[in-house]
């Protein structure tokens, strides 16, 4: 597992264009339930021109928010830029310059077999050259991994690459939104997506094959108004911490209060991950502070240095 909290930052991941003019001002104005982290997306660039306009706004509005910044105080999220392709990271160093020291990681779309030296080789470039590390975050698409036949030596295959940059991989994402579309699966706000069968066991796959090395964030959960929708949401991290997960991409600032409220940890869970790694008990078995479970070093010492890695990020709550 991983040792350091900035593994466990990331939370909720929320996407916004890179041409969005407005978003800078609602995080100077903190306008936001913290803490986030912000990804600017290219995806709603169609050509080379249009990516170009895009580049320059995001360029001017990372500019204003370093300017502010020294003017005031607020809490700036972690960033991260989704690259267009393997070429994209090279064009946006160098276009960037110095902004880069504002981005905490590029995001990695459509991240394979095929592409994952060539991304791994130009990240490895650049950070060669910048002082503070620049990571990634490898988005997995569920569709080429739907084949039965080769999917476990392909999520292997793509674990043995990463391994050599392994130290820069701060988070997993998954992309479902083109298997569910081919499953024609849309689940209601009282349902989750570990009610498909199919995608389940995707994202099961993919928690066995990585959560040993690296943390995995959980896709979205697609209503953020209505009836019902903060109880669906929380009842989908549930299931997300359960399986492996940790954080959550979010569509909607809505969504980051409820992210932030489910991974808060519990006082119990705090205690007892305390209890745990207390090196004059690491070899015994007792039960917790609450006398309702028993705390055993040998099987819960990951647990409980990831409680208080989130706890650090997230906080403690009182139950």
């Amino acid at each position: 597992m991983k040792d350091s909290s900035i593994y466990y930052s990331v939370g909720a991941l929320l996407y916004t264009a890179a041409n969005n003019t407005s978003i800078i001002n609602d995080i100077i104005y903190e306008k936001f339930n913290i803490p986030f982290s912000l990804a600017f997306s290219f995806d709603t660039t169609s050509n080379d021109v249009e990516a170009d306009k895009a580049e320059n706004i995001l360029i001017k509005s990372l500019d204003k928010l370093y300017v502010s910044k020294k003017e005031s105080n607020f809490y700036i999220p972690k960033l991260f830029i989704k690259v267009l392709s393997t070429s994209h990271i090279a064009h946006i160093y160098k276009k960037f310059g110095s902004l880069l020291d504002l981005i905490t990681g590029f995001i990695l779309p459509d991240f394979s077999v095929s592409n994952a030296d060539i991304y791994i080789y130009e990240m490895q470039r650049i950070n060669s050259a910048l002082s503070t590390p620049v990571y990634i975050l490898p988005e997995l698409d569920c569709m080429a991994l739907l084949d039965l036949r080769s999917r476990y030596n392909y999520l292997y295959s793509i674990k043995e690459k990463l391994e050599t940059y392994e130290d820069y991989v701060l988070n997993i994402l998954i992309s479902t939104g083109s298997m569910l579309n081919m499953l024609c699966v849309r689940h209601k706000v009282d349902e989750n997506i570990y009610q498909s069968g199919p995608v389940a066991q995707l994202l099961s796959d993919i928690v066995a094959t990585f959560a040993s090395n690296y943390i995995i964030s959980a896709p979205p959960f697609e209503y953020f108004a209505g009836i019902g929708w903060q109880e669906g949401l929380v009842n989908e991290i549930e299931l997300d911490r359960l399986h492996g997960f940790i954080g959550k991409t979010v569509i909607h600032p809505k969504q980051i209060m409820v992210v932030n409220d489910a991974y808060k940890v519990p006082s119990m869970d705090y205690d007892d991950a305390l209890l745990v790694l207390d090196d004059k008990k690491i070899y015994q078995s007792s039960p917790n502070v609450n006398g309702t479970r028993i705390n055993e070093p040998k099987i819960h010492y990951s647990w409980a240095m990831e409680i208080i890695l989130l706890a650090q990020y997230f906080g403690v709550k009182k139950y």
